[in-house]
């Protein structure tokens, strides 16, 4: 991992309650493939039929973008730097172009009294190596600048740094095997939920960004 700034990212998944009329879903995976489509794809197709307004819904999406905004200036800050507004935005939306080429499947492995498990499938890509990519080239460009001082290299690194990050994420191509995230759920509110949406969100942002995350993702 390069070491002027590391810029990880991270799922922000916000404790959303499904307010769903009537007898819940009978298949928990509809919910967790739901929530999958929503901060992954950014698909709000599931997530409404299971009964999430559109202002809970624009809320969740908005407490996300901001969430991930703040973690990357947060990486920024640690390393001297700054990155404005536009970059954010340009960064940001480019990973989540990345994000929406994957795809996922859900299904449910066990279900018990109010209880299930359900076992998500998703594709993935290598976000850890994509990013040194990023940075490393950045910084052989930044030996070869030339430039005077050493701050003067430093804001040219980082600007080739983001710029060479957001052309990465645009350039994703995502696994062709899966990553499994394992999710306990209980029926809340007549929907069913992830027992833990933070353990979720943990697991679930692990499995997504690498290969090497696979058996980590078991839920245990």
């Amino acid at each position: 991992m390069k070491k002027f700034c590391t810029c990880i990212f991270y799922i922000f998944l916000c404790s959303c309650i499904l307010t769903a009329c009537g007898e819940p879903e009978s298949n928990a995976a509809s919910s967790v493939k739901a929530i999958y489509d929503l901060y992954i794809l950014g698909d709000t197709t599931g997530i409404s039929s299971l009964g999430m307004s559109d202002s809970e819904i624009k809320t969740a999406q908005t407490d996300y973008d901001n969430s991930l905004k703040a973690t990357i200036r947060s990486n920024f800050s640690a390393s001297g730097q700054k990155i404005d507004d536009e970059t954010l935005d340009e960064l940001c939306a480019a990973r989540k172009e990345a994000l929406s080429k994957l795809k996922a499947s859900a299904e449910v492995t066990s279900e018990s009294e109010g209880k299930a498990t359900v076992i998500l499938h998703t594709t993935y890509f290598d976000e850890s190596k994509l990013d040194q990519d990023a940075f490393y080239s950045a910084r052989e460009a930044a030996n070869q600048s030339g430039l005077a001082t050493i701050e003067e290299q430093q804001v040219f690194l980082m600007n080739t740094y983001t710029q060479n990050l957001i052309a990465a994420y645009k350039d994703v191509t995502p696994s062709k095997d899966t990553n499994d995230v394992t999710v306990d759920c209980v029926i809340q509110d007549n929907s069913w939920v992830p027992v833990d949406m933070s353990e979720f969100g943990s697991d679930l942002a692990l499995a997504i960004t690498g290969p090497a995350h696979a058996s980590d993702t078991s839920g245990e």
